[in-house]
């Protein structure tokens, strides 16, 4: 059993029974932050990949941030996704 579908199954048991109830208002909040923050590093990524091209890739570090931040974009959407997800099954 991998990890997510552990947490999934034990997510799912505790709303199951009630233990699991998140006021909208948070998970409304933590909706806008998640977004916001995909926003801010899709910026970040922007300024990495035009920093690395305008140094003629001097830096090989450069394409390996612009690689990593877009995939923490990728991640954190995914996280917004879920939440949205879980807020529309608890209404």
């Amino acid at each position: 059993m991998s990890d997510n579908t552990f947490i999934n199954e034990v997510m799912d048991g505790l709303k199951k029974e009630g233990y699991l109830m998140i006021t909208d208002d948070f998970i409304d909040q933590l909706i806008t932050t998640l977004h916001a923050n995909v926003t801010i590093i899709n910026t970040m990524t922007e300024l990495a990949e035009l920093e690395t091209k305008m140094r003629g890739h001097l830096l090989p570090t450069g394409s390996r941030q612009v690689e990593s931040l877009k995939n923490l974009s990728v991640k954190i959407a995914e996280i917004a996704f879920n939440v949205e997800d879980v807020r529309n099954e608890q209404r």
